[in-house]
């Protein structure tokens, strides 16, 4: 999106470009102009979403050609910098999307979808290039939510509950047995097999909700990372020491424990994860494809209907390490 000033020679010009989005200051964009794609860097003081302003254009020695595209086209790119839209801008697309229903009820195979989009195992874990385990990832977590429903549902049980009713022949009321003041509840504890079950149905539930808890920050932080997106929220608890820095995260430099993507995690990325949970998935979903240009599916391994293998790191640096302008 720039309005063109003509050009003749080699020599720098300036040209007016309009922001594709919200952007604080040293944060790039590529911009086309003449059919040349460059670089824009947002200057001091940010700018807003559709704001114009000047930068300087330098002609390349030798003009090559490119294919012109808008640069608002999300479509095309990942946004880097901040996230695409908000944390609770889950009926973006309306309440039937199949977004917006697998964040609330089926979280699971929505988490496989990012997961696989960002190319990182069932365990939460960044594959390198010759690793394809992230193919799998979809099918192992759906798979393991199977499981997770059967179990629940072999071990359900609860207290039998015994009602009795007062026999009163004083009582003048002429529908005693609907009364409730003659009605007494008497719950008889769980033994033996039944509470067995009732403890095993609770240790599967916390199992299984910590290790979606897990995904959810290894998950969240990665994409940080990736789109270079700072935290802009919990930042407090580093100055009460708990964790590193702001850049560093929670761990600084050990990547065991908690940390075992590889990437900073945030006291956001944690807070989140534990208290936002549909919000969270669905921003990630939101964020990771474009569903105003894609279709969305509900049970395919990236939740859209095209995808393409490196789709989520186009336009990404990994060499000099993504993230690299992070907090």
């Amino acid at each position: 999106m720039v309005e063109k000033e003509g050009y003749g020679s080699a020599a720098p010009v300036n040209v007016e470009v309009v922001a594709p989005e919200t952007l604080n200051a040293g944060y790039t964009f590529d911009a086309v102009y003449q059919d040349i794609t460059f670089t824009v860097t947002v200057p001091e003081g940010g700018v807003s979403k559709g704001q114009k302003f000047i930068v300087p254009f330098e002609p390349p020695t030798e003009a090559v050609a490119v294919a012109a595209s808008p640069i608002n086209d999300t479509s095309a790119t990942i946004p880097t910098g901040q996230w695409r839209d908000g944390l609770f801008d889950c009926f973006r697309f309306g309440c039937c999307h199949p977004h917006f229903w697998n964040s609330w009820c089926f979280q699971p195979f929505i988490i496989g979808q990012i997961l696989t989009r960002m190319k990182m195992t069932w365990l939460g874990r960044r594959t390198i290039a010759v690793d394809e385990s992230w193919r799998e990832t979809f099918r192992n977590l759906a798979a393991a939510a199977v499981v997770y429903y059967v179990l629940m549902a072999l071990t359900q049980t609860s207290p039998e509950v015994e009602t009795l009713f007062d026999d009163d022949d004083d009582d003048d009321d002429d529908d005693d047995d609907l009364n409730l003041k003659h009605m007494h509840f008497i719950v008889h504890p769980l033994t033996g097999i039944d509470l067995f079950k009732q403890q095993l149905h609770g240790l599967i539930q916390t199992g299984f909700g910590l290790y979606i808890i897990y995904l959810l920050v290894q998950l969240r932080a990665a994409i940080r990372h990736t789109y270079s997106i700072p935290e802009k929220n919990c930042l407090f608890l580093y100055g009460l020491g708990l964790g590193s820095n702001e850049r560093d995260g929670v761990c600084g430099d050990n990547t065991s424990g908690i940390c075992t993507a590889g990437v900073p995690v945030g006291w956001e990325d944690i807070c989140c994860a534990i208290w936002c949970q549909l919000c969270v998935i669905g921003q990630m979903a939101r964020h990771t494809s474009n569903y105003q240009s894609k279709q969305a599916v509900c049970c395919n391994p990236t939740g859209v209907s095209e995808w393409e293998d490196d789709e989520a790191y186009e336009g990404v640096s990994t060499e000099i390490g993504e993230g690299s302008g992070l907090v």
